[in-house]
């Protein structure tokens, strides 16, 4: 009978539980869709250097042709997306940019994400796999700090990115910026404000001359 008893458990399927702490939490998150879920562009869409706005000077443009794939990040608001084109990524600056959302179509069939969505609404929150939900908020506006080394050059193309890392801007070759104290990651990252940009926001320090 003992014998028969364990041959019978042996064949049991094996029960785990489930996590119940944070770190099992978000690693269910990450789990789902990656951090850059691919779409469409159903029109043309004609992506910007930088947020644009009033100020802001040299802002540059590149077109994302209708029927391209593009990669979503995140909404800045009602009107403007924060948006990625893989066909220049490395190769041509800047590949990251600011489009109309109007022009977004439908997610492509992906592994981990479905065809045929439409962006999500959420403003200022990009998808993360640090969070429980999956989504982190995006610091667009970085207050400003005292500056310690104005007018610096930047010797080579840079993204401009927020506390946790996200684009929200773009620094080319040449441009000049007010550099900060204050920094992030053991220094790797620089807090700086870019004139052209009208905006504060961080910069890796290999970039600054």
């Amino acid at each position: 009978m003992i014998i028969l008893a364990l041959a019978l458990l042996s064949l049991a399927p094996p029960v785990f539980a489930a996590p119940t702490d944070a770190g099992g939490a978000a690693q269910a998150a990450a789990s789902g869709p990656g951090l850059f879920v691919q779409y469409t562009a159903k029109d043309s869409c004609t992506v910007y250097l930088n947020y644009p706005k009033d100020g802001v000077t040299a802002n540059s443009t590149f077109t994302i042709p209708a029927g391209h794939t593009l990669i979503w990040r995140y909404n800045v608001n009602a009107d403007w997306a924060v948006v990625s084109y893989s066909a220049r990524a490395h190769k041509i600056f800047p590949w990251w940019g600011f489009t109309r959302r109007e022009c977004i179509g439908v997610s492509v069939k992906q592994g981990g994400y479905p065809a045929g969505r439409a962006i999500p609404d959420r403003i200022r929150e990009g998808r993360s796999n640090q969070t429980t939900s999956g989504w982190r908020p995006v610091s667009f506006t970085i207050p400003a700090a005292a500056i310690v080394q104005p007018d610096l050059a930047v010797r080579r193309d840079a993204t401009l990115r927020d506390d946790v890392n996200f684009v929200i801007g773009n620094v080319q070759a040449g441009w000049h910026v007010d550099v900060s104290a204050r920094t992030r990651s053991n220094g790797h990252w620089v807090k700086v404000y870019v004139p052209h940009a009208r905006r504060w926001g961080y910069v890796e320090r290999s970039v600054l001359g």
